[in-house]
C-alpha cells in the first residue's frame, strides 16, 4: 500500500532581533577608543570577502521526530539502525562597509553559513516491515548588519571585533524512502540570529588589509519548522578600504 509521508509542521511566528545596541555600540567604541594609536588612519568605505569551514550544532533529533510523528499517524513505528552526519562544510561571505572612525564602523555582509547533511537508515514497522531510509540537507544563508570595532596594536596590526544580527533563510530538504517509494519535503524559514566574531587583519600599502575571523551565529532557524541551530565558522579574507 503507498503511504505518503506529511513532513510540514505548522506555522511558527518570526522573531527579529532588535538593533538598538548598535547605536549604543558606536558611542561606546568612539569614547573608549579615542586616544591616539599607532595605526594607519583607514576610515571611509571598504568592500571585502571571506572563505572558509563552517561546522554546526543542528540536532538531529528534529529530523527523527517529524518523520516518527508522521509514521504514527499512520499506524506504524521507525526504527532507525544506521546514521551518518556531515556537519563541517565551505562557508563565506562578502560584505561592504563604513568605518566611521579608524576604530568604529557599520557593515552589512550576505553569508552562506554551511551545510548540514544526514543519512539515516532503519524499519517502518506496520502490518507488515518495510526499509527505510531518509536523506536531509539544511542549508543556509542571507544577509547580516554588524557594528565593527578595530582596535589598533602597530602601524600594520589590529584586532577586530563584529556583532550584529543575521538575518538567515534556513532551508531544510528530506527525502524519505520507504521501500521503492519516496516523498520528498522542502521547507523554508527567515529567521534571526545573533551573530559575533573576533578576528584580527594586518594592512597593505595603506588601503589592502588581509585578515582572518572567528564567527558565531548564535540560535537560527526555527524550532518548529526548519530546526534551530548554530553555526561556527573560522574563515580567512581580504578587503580594500576606499
Amino acid at each position: 500500500m503507498h503511504r505518503c509521508f506529511n513532513l510540514i509542521p505548522g506555522p511558527s511566528p518570526m522573531t527579529r532581533v532588535s538593533f538598538g545596541f548598535l547605536c549604543a555600540a558606536i558611542m561606546f567604541g568612539d569614547v573608549a577608543l579615542g586616544a591616539k594609536v599607532l595605526a594607519d588612519d583607514l576610515s571611509g568605505a571598504y568592500l571585502g570577502g571571506n572563505f572558509g569551514r563552517a561546522r554546526n550544532s543542528y540536532g538531529t533529533g528534529f529530523i527523527d521526530d517529524q518523520i516518527a510523528s508522521s509514521a504514527a499517524n499512520l499506524g506504524d513505528t521507525v526504527t532507525y539502525t544506521a546514521k551518518s552526519i556531515k556537519r563541517m562544510s565551505d562557508a563565506w561571505w562578502v560584505d561592504t562597509g563604513y568605518l566611521v572612525t579608524p576604530y568604529v564602523g557599520i557593515e552589512a555582509a550576505f553569508l552562506h553559513i554551511g551545510e548540514f547533511k544526514y543519512l539515516a537508515y532503519g524499519t517502518l514497522k506496520g502490518s507488515a516491515s518495510q526499509p527505510l531510509g531518509t536523506t536531509t540537507e539544511v542549508i543556509s544563508h542571507g544577509p547580516a548588519l554588524s557594528v565593527i570595532l578595530r582596535v589598533p596594536l602597530s602601524e600594520s596590526f589590529q584586532a577586530e571585533l563584529r556583532l550584529g544580527d543575521y538575518f538567515g533563510k534556513t532551508t531544510l530538504d528530506t527525502n524519505v524512502t520507504v521501500a521503492s517509494r519516496s516523498a520528498f519535503t522542502a521547507l523554508t524559514k527567515t529567521t534571526s540570529g545573533v551573530l559575533a566574531s573576533v578576528g584580527a587583519a594586518y594592512n597593505i600599502g595603506g588601503h589592502w588589509s588581509v585578515r582572518v575571523d572567528y564567527l558565531r551565529v548564535n540560535d537560527t532557524g526555527d524550532k518548529n519548522t526548519v530546526g534551530k541551530f548554530s553555526v561556527n565558522l573560522a574563515t580567512a579574507g581580504i578587503s580594500f578600504t576606499f
